[in-house]
């Protein structure tokens, strides 16, 4: 048995990958990698030499006889005696943990010291060809660009320096997008800087990026001076163009993304659906794609009868362009290689199987860019593949009672999802339970709807009639996915959810281990197993049930969401109201599902500020919505095309909105919404924004809070003259702690509870020292959702109950007015 080796050692290399960061507090890059290239020498040397270097060769690896300087301790004299397989292979896995970290620690290196890096920052003028399409942001556009030539403006010299290098950097533009595409060859001047926000610094280290380059002017030079890079710009352009003429810009948007990964035009909605039904992957091109291409180019081969050379050669071709076409994202990257590996197996007549193979694309990458293993699309690719290895035919054999096309797709659907399932967990916090039913349920319609749309393309470029036809028939599966994604989005079924860490992903990895361990070996579940699985059912449901049922009194959840906003209120009557939906496009939906929320019956966009509204698309495809409340006022960011993506949404999911104003007032099951602010669209003050944002008063009988939202010194002192009823036993305090609110305002409100939503590191100064100094001396107690986490607020008879996620419970006595 070999097919271990690979697998392991792939492994072994992605763990210290991954171990780096921790290691390189304590030594240099250097050290653990010449102590894994000394491990590694030892451990062949110290080998059972026939039989380790049989299996090193089955396994497609170097043997010690290929070696010299050990070839010569075989013809010599013995100078180390053989040691048992065991701690040679512990030797073998230890070397490379050390090769992963070393190497990793090296690639890291080279990045943050490269020479753009090194010398930023600097006005500069850089040659290279553009890496990704260049993609809308809230200020501008970016993209990442190849820099092979650098020419560094030195203001004491007259002369430039010019670098040859061979690095990314990161392009920020603030006026309109370039009319660029992938493969550009571009001239682009402007000043680099290191990036400030270490959070960003990682996420481009990570991109193998060490600078970003603000910029002044683009010029582009002209195509992709590679004939293949040009070759699949031209088949791209025309694909997409043939695409968008034969489809609706819906149809076409979700083609582009199952076709070839490309999403820029995908319907915001369907994005959202996609995502919440755990459909997403469909978006991105993977091992599927790669298959469906190169199936035909086979068969074609066959057809023409050539040679295993010849059809090596087509393959292996295919797989190439194709990767080019597609942009060379890490899922296909890991699909292309493992296909070329296949291939190539095949061509030498010694095939492998799937395991040892996908374990070889893996290791062959990791060495090329060790950082791949920080890449969530290549986590996700390979974990998807190796839970299909695992489990898929184990699961298969057991479902022998179903018809063959349905096993296969239940098997390969449960395997992948359970691979998967431990990094969703960890990273993103959340499995939607829904996700196994719409896999099942989209598969037989993803193969007819890519394979008929690039007919359908292709087609029209050649004869437009019979590309109208074909369109038309790829329109079926199309608007079948389109519609199942968006009717399992909202679908009132829970989701799984964790906090993450490194805790959830071991015990969920060693979960999956654990069952494909039992499926393949068909050994029993233990008696005492089975009992202890059969007593925590009961309390798994009866926790399940209680989360899912209405609190006893009313109950405020003020979300931790960074620098912005998101609070969800729930009554003992059933009635669930969000207030905004924070700065992070899934954080604030994610936490509903944990929360056991399967409805809101109103979802409230105080005002049109990034920081309040980007999570509520996410939310409005992910649960069903009765009403959704905005101030409605004209406002330069109200025109903003984020802001505009939220009111798409309102609209895709046929949600009624209102336009509230000072006075109106809304019966919510047992929950009473009064509208405080704003009596009229401001014009003219500091923030038009802030003074327009919706302030209102939520009362359930004697229990009540005061959601103030962002309204300024303007709108407050409003609200006084107007003798609105501010008092309130909670208040959510105005504009994150920002000195714009007036004291007389915090006076009135004489609330027992002050909290404040806040994100840290704060580059405005929220809360604000002046304001939490007034705030102090009207007498609530303050917390903070930066130092304390999510706020729940539970109203009793005794007082406020407060739990929080990092601070001590609190019960604050009842302060009602």
């Amino acid at each position: 048995m070999t097919s271990w080796i690979v697998p392991a050692l792939a492994a072994a290399f992605w763990a210290g990958a991954i171990l780096w960061p921790a290691l390189g507090r304590l030594v240099t890059p250097w050290e653990p990698l010449v102590a894994g290239l000394i491990v590694l020498a030892l451990a062949l040397a110290r080998a059972p030499r026939r039989r380790a270097d049989d299996r090193l060769a089955a396994a497609g690896l170097v043997t010690s006889r290929e070696i010299p300087a050990l070839a010569a301790l075989e013809t010599g004299t013995q100078l180390l005696p053989r040691a048992p397989p065991a701690l040679v292979a512990a030797g073998l896995v230890l070397a490379f943990v050390m090769l992963g970290a070393g190497w990793t620690g090296i690639r890291i290196e080279r990045i943050v010291g490269s020479p753009l890096s090194r010398g930023a920052p600097a006005a500069v003028t850089v040659t290279g060809a553009l890496l990704t399409d260049p993609q809308p942001g809230p200020f501008g556009w970016s993209a990442e660009l190849g820099v092979s030539e650098a020419r560094v403006h030195q203001p004491w010299s007259q002369a430039d320096a010019v670098l040859r290098v061979t690095e990314r950097v990161w392009v920020e533009g603030s006026d309109r997008i370039p009319r660029v595409r992938r493969g550009d060859r571009l001239a682009v001047s402007g000043r680099t800087e290191r990036p400030g926000d270490p959070s960003f610094a990682t996420f481009l280290v990570d991109h193998g990026i060490g600078v970003v380059l603000q910029t002044q002017d683009v010029r582009v030079l002209g195509p992709s001076a590679n004939p293949f890079v040009r070759m699949a710009q031209w088949a791209r352009s025309r694909l997409l163009g043939q695409m968008r003429a034969l489809f609706t810009p819906r149809d076409s948007g979700l083609l582009m993304g199952l076709a070839l990964g490309d999403t820029s035009s995908l319907d915001r909605g369907d994005e959202e659906h996609f995502r919440a039904t755990g459909l997403g992957h469909l978006l991105a091109v993977s091992g599927e794609n790669v298959a469906m291409v190169l199936a035909p180019v086979l068969g074609l081969a066959l057809l023409l009868r050539l040679s295993a050379t010849g059809r090596f050669v087509l393959g292996g071709s295919a797989v190439a362009f194709f990767v080019l076409l597609t942009g060379g994202e890490p899922s296909v990257l890991r699909a292309g290689v493992m296909a070329g590996l296949a291939l190539g197996g095949a061509l030498l007549g010694r095939p492998r199987s799937t395991g040892v193979v996908l374990a070889g694309a893996v290791l062959l990458l990791l060495l090329v860019d060790p950082l791949l293993v920080r890449s969530v699309g290549f986590q996700l690719s390979v974990a998807a593949t190796a839970g299909i290895v695992a489990l898929a035919p184990s699961i298969m054999a057991r479902l022998r009672f179903l018809p063959r096309p349905l096993a296969i797709a239940a098997a390969t659907t449960t395997a992948a999802q359970a691979g998967v399932s431990p990094i969703l967990l960890y990273t993103f916090h959340q499995v939607p339970e829904v996700t196994l039913l719409a896999n099942l349920l989209a598969f037989p319609a993803v193969a007819p709807a890519l394979l008929l749309g690039l007919a359908a393309a292709a087609a029209g470029a050649v004869l437009p009639p019979a590309g109208f036809v074909l369109a038309r028939l790829a329109e079926i599966p199309i608007r079948y996915l389109e519609v199942l994604a968006d009717k399992l989005a909202s679908a009132p079924v829970g989701s799984v959810t964790s906090g993450g860490g490194v805790v959830v992903l071991i015990l969920g990895l060693g979960a999956v281990v654990a069952v494909a361990w039992w499926l393949r070996t068909g050994r029993r579940i233990p008696r005492p197993a089975v009992a202890v699985m059969a007593m925590a059912v009961p309390v798994f449901l009866w926790a399940t049930a209680l989360r899912a049922g209405p609190p006893a009194g009313l109950t405020l959840s003020f979300l931790d969401v960074g620098q912005g906003d998101a609070a969800l209120v729930r009554s003992p009557g059933g009635a669930t109201v969000l207030f905004d939906g924070g700065p992070d496009p899934e954080l604030v939906a994610t936490k509903l599902a944990a929360l056991g929320v399967k409805r809101l019956d109103v979802v409230v966009a105080t005002h049109p500020h990034l920081d309040h509204y980007v999570g509520l698309p996410a939310v409005l495809a992910r649960f069903p919505v009765g009403m959704v409340l905005d101030s409605g006022c004209a406002l330069p960011e109200s025109a903003s095309p984020p802001y505009r993506d939220f009111l798409h949404s309102v609209r895709e999911e046929g949600i009624p909105e209102r336009h509230p104003a000072a006075g109106d007032a809304f019966t919510v099951g047992d929950l009473t919404l009064d509208v405080l602010s704003p009596d009229q669209c401001w014009h003219g003050t500091h923030s038009d924004a802030n003074n327009d944002s919706l302030v209102f008063m939520v009362s359930h009988l004697e229990d009540t809070v005061l959601f103030a939202n962002e309204p300024e010194a303007d709108a407050q002192k409003e609200m006084l003259d107007r003798a609105e009823p501010v008092a309130a036993e909670v208040l959510n305090v105005p504009h994150h702690g920002a000195d714009t609110s007036i004291l007389p305002f915090l006076q009135a409100v004489h609330e027992g509870l002050a909290v404040i939503s806040v994100g840290q590191p704060n580059p405005y100064g929220h809360p604000d020292p002046h304001l939490l100094q007034e705030l102090r001396s009207t007498g609530p107690t303050i917390l903070r959702t930066d130092r304390c986490g999510d706020i729940t607020v539970t109203f009793q008879q005794s007082g406020l109950l407060v739990r929080t996620g990092r601070c001590h419970t609190l019960l604050l006595q009842s302060n009602r007015t």
